[in-house]
């Protein structure tokens, strides 16, 4: 055999194997007979090609292909791939359903009963198609109306309980207490509510004011805009001539006249502490002043001295004979008598 035919048994090969391989991974019966149904519907819920074509959980077939009708473009048709020999009847539903919480798509072939003759469905026939729920994938749909009607029926009587719970006065455990802070919260909430509401009632009452008050300030600022500039004209000249003084020389001027200033307060310190040291020493009764405001017999000697110096000058004045007597033509000096009332000698008056 020539190398030319070894190469194309080998390509033919490799194409039958991929093409096997492909069909494999796809789902489909590559060595058995398969046929072909066709199932219209305006929602496939996320269905998928290769998805499972089921008969009461049993595997029949796969999904071969999904497209839009060409006609309408809404209607979505679904091509499925069941295996030679399975026959379904013409009234068979194709129900498209979950196969899990977490599961995908799959489509369940549901049928009252076997096919008879003439009653199955063939090759290319169009079956009838339905979307079914997660609940009535996982319920069923002759029961979910039976269990809805007892989840409500328990869910009103564990209301029920809560409520009785709740409203006990002499119910004792977390989750009363918890439904009555949330009663107690909701009152809160209301309570904030209104007076919200109040307080925007009355801000907006005061709103339409407000706005008048800025209007009025804002014709202010309108009708002064020049004097705002001459102010901000003026700032910025000040600013200018500040930048342009010397600041060190001032600041040295400043620095001079604190010196001389500190030097004049030590001076008054000094002034100060004599004041009191010599305060300190007359109030301790040292020198003359400190003996005339301290020593009493100091002060009456000094009180008694006043005293005489002014009978003295009160009995010159009354008796000058006595002190002076003066004779002109040689007149003999006349011998001084004592007067009867003598300021000098007031125990003797008595």
């Amino acid at each position: 055999m020539s190398n030319e035919a070894k190469i194309g048994i080998l390509a033919t090969v490799a194409i039958l194997i991929s093409i096997i391989g492909y069909k494999f991974l796809k789902g489909q019966d590559v060595f058995s007979r398969s046929e072909e149904f066709y199932v219209e519907y305006s929602n496939i819920d996320q269905l998928t090609k290769s998805a499972s074509v089921l008969i009461n959980g049993f595997q029949v077939g796969t999904v071969k292909d999904i497209f839009i009708k060409p006609e309408d473009q809404k209607t979505i048709v679904v091509v499925l791939n069941v295996k030679g020999g399975i026959k379904i009847p013409k009234n068979t539903i194709a129900a498209i359903k979950s196969s899990g919480l977490v599961g995908g798509k799959v489509i369940e072939l549901l049928f009252s009963a076997p096919c008879a003759d003439g009653n199955c469905a063939t090759e290319g026939d169009y079956l009838q198609g339905i979307t079914t729920g997660l609940l009535d994938a996982i319920v069923g749909k002759d029961q979910l109306d039976s269990y809805l009607n007892q989840l409500k029926y328990g869910l009103t009587d564990i209301y029920d309980t809560l409520s009785n719970k709740a409203n006990d006065p002499n119910s004792k455990g977390g989750l009363p207490k918890t439904i009555n802070d949330i009663n107690i919260i909701m009152e809160n909430l209301k309570a904030s509510t209104r007076d919200l509401q109040l307080i925007t009632s009355s801000t907006a009452l005061a709103i339409p004011g407000i706005s008048k008050n800025l209007e009025e300030i804002t014709k202010n600022l309108r009708s002064n805009n020049d004097k705002i500039t001459a102010i901000l004209n003026n700032t910025e000249q000040f600013s200018g001539n500040l930048s342009k003084t010397d600041i060190s020389k001032t600041n040295e001027d400043l620095q001079i006249t604190m010196k001389s200033l500190n030097t004049t307060l030590k001076t008054t310190d000094l002034a100060l502490s004599d004041i009191k040291k010599i305060t300190a020493d007359i109030n301790d009764g040292k020198g003359s002043m400190g003996a005339l405001l301290k020593d009493p017999q100091l002060y009456n000697n000094l009180t008694r001295t006043s005293k005489n110096l002014d009978l003295l000058l009160q009995d010159f004045r009354l008796n000058p004979k006595r002190y002076v007597n003066v004779s002109v033509f040689g007149k003999k000096q006349q011998v001084y008598s004592l007067p009867e009332n003598d300021p000098a000698q007031p125990e003797k008056n008595k």
